[in-house]
């Protein structure tokens, strides 16, 4: 091989092609760890080799080194036509089918090659090496090279199997899967002209020509999808083993792909639900995609299934825009919250539980206190009826009786009023605007009293991130029965009454108005006459909230009470968790 050399303009695309080689050989050792990155590293290397050997016989001037270097690339042509087989045996199945056995067995042909060129001046391998007309080099096989070259050829039929496998089992390996077909058959075709001797269909060598097309096919499937890459393949496993849906919509929200989690939640296949609607999927909530544009509207929830089955989904959805800016798509997150929205229900109801316990233990002392006076009372003027009639004094006795008759009723009101309050705050489970609307219209039957209510706002469904709490939600239906019952007992006749209730800024608002008879708040004794007041005073300041009265003779009273909200049970833990 020390013969003169000479520039040919032949060089370039075998050159070309060994840089190439040798650039993705790095590429592939860079990513060493990834299941078949080492069979590519060793193919692109014999690769590279290979098509060096190819530019410098093209350069040689010397029939003797001409034939030297294509000795030296037929060295080559097996172990690189192996090596690109153990990667295709390797990425199809890692660690299944490239056994040691099976890498032993694919390593001795090479080894035979390499014996027989280096052997008896390659006369096993070839009958006779020339120059043709164009000087370059001639090969006439003998039997046993043939027999090696048949068998470098008939790998391709393994590979080719094994890619028809993995495009058969795997969707997503389709199109790295059909590039690197393309390329060995291409490739292969180009050498089996080259040794038929056939008219090439191009100006330049058909086997360095097939050599880079098949390594160009390969360099498109590792670079263009990735296929060494871990990062991208750890992308792909967690989204089809994630416990979350994901849904990708193009621009018009038509789906473009969802992950298996998905397809579980809305009992339906990849297959059938692409190019379909949002609407279409889900056609059980047709106004879907305006809540989840509406991002003041905060998180949405649906429920899919019936009864036992039923599941509660959390829904989030991401926008998709492209380097320039403009939209090309949404992301839709199904998260599963059913066993977290069953928790918070059942802490929910324990508290309720608690606080109504409370509250009947509460009630239970304030109708025993008012019962004892009240008996006192009764008492007291029993007495004096007693000892009126006793000195004969019978109009004393009259009005004696006609107040302990008088205070009799009030007192058999009362009690049923207390009785009815203390069952109806044992209803918490219906939620609280619902329990309200339930004194609204007891009072309403007892007292033939009409009362409007009014619900602004978040305060219709006190959802979100915040609602109220047990103790605060009995607290304020206590507030309200005990400022409906003073509306009974002091406002005369009203015809106007009305309980307004409003939710701003995590604070809940309630507000309890009459046009009644009013009263002057700032006399002397006014607190002690309307002792529902100082219990009101003392609820609200049980659960940390103000209150303030507003009154006055003949222009009725207003009764106003601002009360914090609360985190729902485990909403503080998920936003922690997720920041």
């Amino acid at each position: 091989m020390t013969g003169a050399y000479v520039y040919t303009p032949g060089i370039w695309p075998p050159l070309a092609a060994a840089i190439f080689l040798a650039a993705l050989s790095l590429y592939s050792w860079r990513r060493r760890g990834v299941p078949g990155a080492l069979p590519l590293v060793a193919g692109a290397l014999f690769g590279a080799a290979w098509m060096l050997g190819m530019a410098l016989e093209a350069a040689a001037v010397d029939p003797t080194t001409k034939i030297a270097w294509h000795k030296f690339q037929a060295a080559l042509l097996l172990p690189g036509v192996s090596a690109t087989t153990c990667f295709a045996l390797e990425y199809t199945w890692p660690g299944r089918w490239l056994t040691r056995r099976n890498l032993s067995l694919l390593s001795l042909p090479p080894l035979l090659l390499l014996l027989l060129v280096v052997t008896n001046d390659a006369q096993l391998l070839w009958r006779r090496l020339q120059l043709g007309a164009d000087g370059a080099v001639v090969s006439y096989y003998a039997t046993p090279g043939a027999i090696l070259v048949a068998y470098g050829l008939s790998l391709v039929l393994v590979n080719t199997a094994a890619f028809l496998w993995l495009f058969v089992r795997s969707p997503q390996h389709r199109w790295p899967v059909a590039l690197m077909l393309f390329g060995e058959i291409a490739g292969r075709g180009l050498y089996l002209l080259n040794l038929a001797n056939r008219p090439s269909i191009t100006p330049l060598d058909p086997v360095a020509i097939g050599i880079l097309l098949t390594w160009v096919m390969y360099a498109v499937a590792l670079f263009g999808f990735r296929i060494l890459d871990p990062v991208a393949a750890a992308r792909a496993t967690v989204i089809q083993q994630m416990r979350e849906g994901m849904l990708v919509f193009d621009a018009r929200w038509r789906v473009a792909s969802l992950n298996p989690a998905a397809a579980r939640m809305l009992s339906t296949s990849a297959a059938r639900a692409r190019g379909k609607l949002l609407a279409e999927l889900l056609p059980a909530f047709p106004d879907l995609n305006a809540r989840l544009a509406d991002a003041a509207a905060g998180p949405t929830e649906i429920n899919l299934g019936t009864g036992p089955e039923a599941r509660c989904y959390a829904l989030d959805v991401s926008l998709l825009k492209d380097f320039r800016g403009p939209l090309i798509g949404h992301l839709l997150l199904l998260r599963d919250v059913t066993e977290q929205r069953q928790a918070q229900a059942h802490i929910l109801a324990q508290q309720w539980a608690q606080a109504t316990l409370q509250e009947r233990e509460q009630l239970a002392d304030e109708l025993h206190d008012g019962l004892s006076q009240n008996l006192a009372f009764l008492n007291m003027q029993a007495q004096a009826a007693q000892l009126y009639l006793q000195t004969e004094q019978r109009e004393a006795a009259q009005f004696s009786l006609a107040r302990l008759a008088e205070v009799a009723r009030q007192l058999q009101g009362d009690v049923r009023e207390l009785i009815g309050n203390l069952l109806i705050v044992g209803l918490p489970s219906e939620g609280f605007c619902s329990t309200l609307r339930q004194v609204l219209t007891r009072f309403e039957e007892q007292n033939g009293l009409a009362v409007r209510l009014e619900v602004v706002g978040d305060a219709a469904e006190l959802s979100g991130p915040t609602l109220l709490s047990p103790a605060a939600g009995v607290q304020l239906i206590r507030i309200v029965q005990e400022a409906l019952a003073n509306v009974r007992k002091h406002a005369g006749c009203p015809s106007q009454i009305s309980v307004r209730l409003r939710v701003e800024a995590g604070q809940m608002h309630l507000a309890i108005t009459d046009n009644g008879a009013g009263f002057d708040p700032t006399l002397p004794g006014a607190a002690g006459k309307h002792f529902g007041l100082q219990v009101m005073r003392q609820r609200v300041a049980r659960i940390g909230g103000q209150i303030a009265v507003h009154s006055a003779p003949g222009q009725g009273t207003r009764v106003e009470v601002c009360v914090p909200l609360s985190e729902i049970p485990g909403e503080v833990d998920e936003r922690r968790n997720a920041a």
